[in-house]
């Protein structure tokens, strides 16, 4: 009210009055000073239609509500837009999360009821509602936000009847088409159009209410928005992510619950390959995170998704990562040689992958545009080599195994056990020499790889000694037992030889019994025949039985017992041990020696 004269009736009569003086103004030849002043008028009666008290005001309301005091009339009206207004006094509180805000809310509706509510006050109601954060919520404030939201959904008939007017506030009029607002599924409606790129409704609702960019309101339509795409194909949804990633780099504070779902729809697709797009934007350091780093509990957000959703995106990471490695890195130094074909033929067995940059490398992304995205999308997971300034490396974990590659031409790599490794590997920086990454290039590497022409093809041998197999090979996916002791007979050759074995040779083997000599009662084949196994050699520091169990760290070695059954000679072999050095020195240890004729070890009897 102006001097007991409502907006509504100042304006029509400065309506009536401009509108009398319209012919003159025609006359004259100036229509469009009659226009302006209309328009004028309309923006000032919107204005003051929504117009809300000062904030020093509302946020004096609130301190005394917090305080425990009773709040007068006009205090009610002001507190009103303040109900989500952190007050410093009351380390952050907000009247909404107060136990006593649904006494507030009573005795607003209790004057809603009587027609007592000053619109602006309802306004200022709706203007809270609006600006609730979810982000800054604690206890009790979410229940507080679910209240007012009912209070409103209630009230709002009142206040539609109440303003049955020719000329009605903008929000008012906006308010009748759009109540699904103050449902529980507001944004729902506006998710199709705005997936689609249309936001000229949301443009309009949230100028007309005044929605803050911090609003739930934009979580709800994000939320939303998903759950649009994703109820489609999984080609159309993975054609949608590119305008997903959009939206969600638009409402960064509140993306949380939209990239989860994002990922877990994406996880569902018959193809969940590797989106390059999608993993770029959630591995960022302002984003999610690597997810390597959810291990160290530094990228938490992981932990609001599965672990196959997880090892998903891993997967994604390890990928790029390899093909980045030789790619980038390698190839700029003429060093891939293949290796990054073969190596991504083990590529779902990669559980874990670390880059390593030299210095050069740190140097050159300043104006590399690739080696500045690739090191971006490893901040807070790569390490640096402090003495080779020339060189990078890469980790990479198949099983039990890590592998070290290095990126410039005439490095070999090496391959080690994880338990046992004589660095640690989660380390910041590393010397890249014989003090860590390649002390195996003297002893304690499982294997070393020399990349000479047709190195794949040893490489490969070696590693299905490991157990490792290629991922297209069916093999793979069995675990290696630990061989077997077993005396077999050719009938066509009389000659017994005992052998160590593994489940991926022709045929299986029983299991060895506790002591050396016991029987084993297994039969295999037309041609062979199991018999008891004989006692290891006079004096010897070991047993059978604990040689073939030594031999079961090294799949495709095996036992050749040429030993003459009247002590008459012959030998007892190990063959194919020479790739384990820890077996081969416990070998040397108990007394065998090595024949470079045999490429084998042997027992030396009197």
């Amino acid at each position: 009210m102006l001097n007991g004269t409502s907006v509504e009736d100042l304006f029509r009569r400065l309506s009536a009055v401009i509108a009398a003086l319209a012919p003159e103004s025609t006359r004259y030849g100036k229509p469009e000073l009659v226009a302006s002043a209309v328009k004028k008028t309309e923006e000032l009666f919107q204005h003051v239609a929504k117009r809300k008290p000062s904030k020093e005001g509302a946020y004096a309301a609130a301190l005394a509500f917090l305080r425990g005091r009773d709040l007068d009339d006009w205090q009610q009206d002001l507190i009103a837009s303040a109900l989500c207004t952190a007050i410093a006094e009351q380390n952050g509180k907000r009247v909404i999360g107060s136990k006593r805000f649904l006494e507030l809310l009573s005795r607003y509706e209790s004057d809603a009821q009587k027609g007592n509510l000053w619109r602006l006050t309802w306004f200022g109601l709706l203007s809270s509602y609006f600006e609730f954060s979810p982000i800054a919520e604690s206890e009790g404030e979410q229940d507080g936000w679910l209240e007012l939201r009912r209070f409103l959904h209630r009230t709002w008939p009142l206040i539609d009847l109440q303003n049955r007017k020719p000329i009605v506030p903008n929000w008012i009029s906006l308010m009748r088409q759009h109540a699904d607002l103050l449902g529980e599924r507001p944004a729902k409606k506006y998710a199709a159009d705005y997936l689609n790129g249309d936001d000229s409704e949301i443009k309009q609702i949230s100028s007309d209410l005044g929605i803050p960019p911090t609003s739930w309101f934009w979580r709800d339509l994000l939320e939303n928005v998903v759950d649009a795409a994703a109820s489609r194909s999984d080609d159309a949804f993975k054609a949608l992510i590119p305008r997903l990633i959009f939206l969600m780099e638009e409402f960064s504070t509140l993306r949380g619950d939209a990239i989860e779902r994002t990922l877990k729809r994406y996880h569902q697709c018959s193809d969940n390959s590797v989106h390059e797009p999608l993993r770029d934007f959630v591995v960022r350091f302002d984003v999610w995170k690597n997810p390597k780093l959810k291990a160290a509990g530094i990228a938490t957000a992981w932990n609001r998704v599965s672990d196959d959703v997880w090892r998903m995106v891993l997967r994604w990471v390890n990928e790029g990562n390899l093909k980045d490695f030789f790619e980038i890195l390698a190839s700029r130094n003429d060093a891939d040689e293949g290796r990054l074909a073969f190596w991504s033929r083990y590529l779902s067995q990669i559980s874990w992958t670390r880059l390593i940059f030299g210095t050069e490398t740190t140097e050159l992304a300043r104006r590399n545009p690739a080696v500045r995205d690739l090191i971006a999308r490893e901040e807070g997971a790569y390490a640096t080599l402090y003495r080779t300034s020339s060189v990078d490396a890469f980790m990479m974990q198949i099983g039990k195994y890590i592998v070290v590659e290095f990126s410039k031409k005439g490095n070999g790599a090496y391959v080690y056990e994880s338990e046992g490794l004589r660095f640690n590997r989660h380390s910041g920086s590393f010397d890249g020499g014989t003090p860590d990454l390649r002390y195996g290039y003297y002893d304690g590497a499982v294997i070393k790889i020399i990349h000479r022409p047709q190195w794949e093809e040893w490489v490969e041998a070696d590693l299905r000694r490991l157990g490792i197999y290629p991922d297209e090979d069916k093999r793979a996916r069995k675990k290696p037992s630990t061989p077997h002791v077993t005396r077999v007979t050719n009938r066509q050759n009389t000659r017994s030889t005992p052998k160590l074995m593994s489940e991926d040779w022709a045929f299986p083997t029983p299991t060895l019994g506790a002591g050396a000599g016991e029987p084993v009662s297994e039969q295999h084949g037309e041609e062979a025949t199991v018999e008891t196994l004989r006692a290891a050699p006079h004096g010897a520091p070991f047993t059978m039985a604990e040689l073939a169990k030594l031999l079961g760290r090294t799949p495709g070695s095996h036992i050749e017992d040429l030993r003459k059954e009247d002590g008459g000679g012959g030998r007892l072999w190990v063959i194919g041990a020479l790739t384990n050095i820890p077996v081969s020195k416990k070998l040397v240890q108990w007394g065998f020696r090595w024949s470079g004729k045999r490429s084998g070890y042997y027992y030396p009897e009197e």
